[in-house]
């Protein structure tokens, strides 16, 4: 008679251990692929560190602009700075004080020699003003401009133009007129016989009214006006 054959129990099959050591060493050794997607999230980490870095450095040196803007009338022309540029100042002197460089609209005159001549534009602040200067040999000789000062403070009447005669010297005017005008032109060398000055007053009248006095060598050589009653 055969004799009946044994199921062994499970946990003493071979094959089960060997399954077992299998997942074992698995779990040890998670393989390349891990130790490689280790590394990749390690290498992808360390740029998005710098990332940060760089948008916190841009934030700052934008927080850094906000705070500190420009100085509104850099430049452009303002009547502090229309005052301190005299006759003689070379162009890059000019320049400087203007902190922009003009536009040329009129030039003549071989350039390098001391009669060539050119007359620029700058910009200036304020939409209803302007100003030019005109340069020969590289030295200012005139500079004009209107609107910068808001004009005079004295309104000139038509009784007092009439009192005003060539010859007078410019304090003589203002002792007429109560006060300053306003400098449209100036050229030529303070305190010599060739310095001109147009002198701008508001005017009582009709809209627009103002007059307009022209001095050389501190004499007035002519005036003018528009609208004064």
């Amino acid at each position: 008679m055969a004799r009946e054959k044994v199921k062994k129990p499970f946990y003493k099959r071979w094959w089960v251990w060997v399954l077992a050591a299998l997942v074992v060493v698995a779990l040890i050794n998670p393989g390349d692929e891990g130790t490689e997607q280790a590394t990749k999230t390690e290498q992808t980490d360390e740029p998005k560190t710098d990332q940060a870095a760089e948008d916190n450095n841009n934030d700052q040196q934008e927080t850094q602009t906000d705070e500190n803007p420009p100085p509104p009338d850099e430049g452009v022309l303002t009547e502090e700075k229309f005052a301190q540029i005299k006759d003689g100042m070379t162009y890059e002197e000019v320049v400087a004080i203007i902190g922009s460089e003009g536009k040329v609209i009129s030039e003549s005159g071989e350039r390098g020699t001391e009669y060539h001549t050119v007359m620029y534009e700058f910009e200036t602040e304020g939409a209803m003003s302007n100003a030019n200067m005109m340069f020969q040999g590289n030295k200012l000789m005139n500079k004009a401009q209107f609107g910068l000062g808001g004009g005079s403070d004295v309104e000139m009447t038509l009784e007092q133009f009439n009192q005003i005669q060539n010859g007078m010297t410019y304090e003589e005017v203002k002792a007429i007129v109560g006060g300053e005008g306003e400098i449209v032109s100036e050229s030529g060398e303070k305190g010599s016989q060739f310095h001109t000055v147009v002198y701008s007053y508001q005017g009582k009248g009709s809209i627009g009214a103002n007059a307009s006095l022209t001095f050389q060598g501190n004499k007035l050589q002519n005036k003018s006006q528009f609208g004064l009653e």
